[in-house]
């Protein structure tokens, strides 16, 4: 497997749980606990997205 097909597949999972926590987040049912975790988890989420996004594009111009 490629590094591009590696963080590909990377950015795609961590995009269904993404999904995932929010589709839950809208269902409104959760405690005020469970909901600042989810929140926390979107928050990693997010973050480690950016940071596999950053290293696709450094491998790129490596390549080149």
């Amino acid at each position: 497997m490629s590094y591009s097909n590696a963080l590909s597949y990377l950015e795609a999972r961590l995009g269904e749980e993404r999904i995932l926590i929010v589709e839950t987040l809208i269902q409104g049912k959760l405690d005020e606990g469970e909901y600042k975790r989810l929140c926390g988890a979107l928050q990693g989420l997010d973050l480690a997205r950016n940071h596999i996004k950053d290293l696709a594009k450094r491998l790129e111009r490596d390549d080149e």
